[in-house]
């Protein structure tokens, strides 16, 4: 499972349990996006706006690509330009898609249209400064005219794109992160049961928000947890494992989105 197989193309070892490793991954990761496209179509009456889209697209043209081009490509069941342009696609999508998804929900807390757009315009620069060269490399490592030099750089890349991203992730869970602790700082009353009455209508609303809001911190908080992961398993030098994590991971973070939007409605 070294790194010159993973990018150049199928799994070559005899191991079952690698084998059951990667189908049972890709499986789950693949059930996850499915049923993330059924619950966010149930869910949102209206089909419109960045966040509805943001996840959809995330789901239905990142995580579900990435997953079959991985399958293609470490089973060896279709010549590898196929898996390569499949997977890098869905790669590339599921990627700005899931920055895309932490950003639109952003304005539920965040106020400032400077920020909003400092952050809008953070994902955009590093989508295109850093997929760009990770589009190339990616075909440069299988058909480029010295695929060893393609396949160093594209080694070294990689970890650099991942870091960049992962990077975007935590700064934008952490902005929501600060702006839902001040909120909740702005329902003092939901911490002091001696003042009010405990069964009013207002103090319980009160005592929701605030329970909502840290549910929401908590799952901010395993996002962060889920990046950190992905940056160790990408430097442990375990390409083939790494991959399929990666697409893993990010199939549980949209997840957990659904979570996010059924709290953020009762809070806002």
């Amino acid at each position: 499972s070294g790194p010159v197989q993973g990018i150049a193309g199928a799994y070559t070892g005899n191991s079952l349990a690698v084998q059951a490793v990667l189908i049972s991954l890709l499986s789950v990761s693949l059930w996850n996006a499915l049923e993330l496209i059924v619950l966010v179509l149930g869910y949102f009456r209206v089909h419109r706006g960045l966040y509805f889209w943001s996840l959809l697209i995330t789901a239905g043209a990142g995580v579900i690509p990435d997953v079959i081009g991985l399958l293609l490509k470490y089973f060896a069941l279709a010549p590898i330009a196929v898996p390569v342009t499949v997977s890098t696609f869905g790669w590339t999508v599921m990627v700005t898609g899931q920055s895309l998804v932490l950003y639109s929900r952003l304005h539920l807390v965040v106020h400032s249209q400077k920020l909003l757009m400092s952050v809008l315009c953070m994902i955009i620069a590093n989508a295109i400064l850093f997929q760009i060269p990770q589009i190339v490399l990616s075909y440069g490592a299988v058909y480029g005219p010295s695929t060893f030099s393609f396949i160093l750089v594209f080694n070294t890349w990689e970890k650099v794109q991942l870091v960049i991203f992962s990077l975007q992730e935590v700064i934008i869970s952490s902005i929501f992160i600060v702006q839902a602790v001040r909120l909740l700082r702005l329902f003092p009353e939901s911490h002091a049961d001696s003042d009010l009455d405990v069964h009013t209508p207002s103090h319980r609303r009160s005592r929701r928000r605030v329970r909502i809001m840290y549910q929401l911190l908590a799952i901010n908080t395993v996002l962060i947890a889920m990046d950190i992961a992905l940056l160790a398993l990408q430097y442990s030098n375990l390409f083939l494992f790494q991959t399929v994590f990666k697409v893993f991971f990010y199939s549980v973070k949209l997840k957990l989105e659904v979570a996010v939007l059924s709290r953020l409605v009762l809070v806002v």
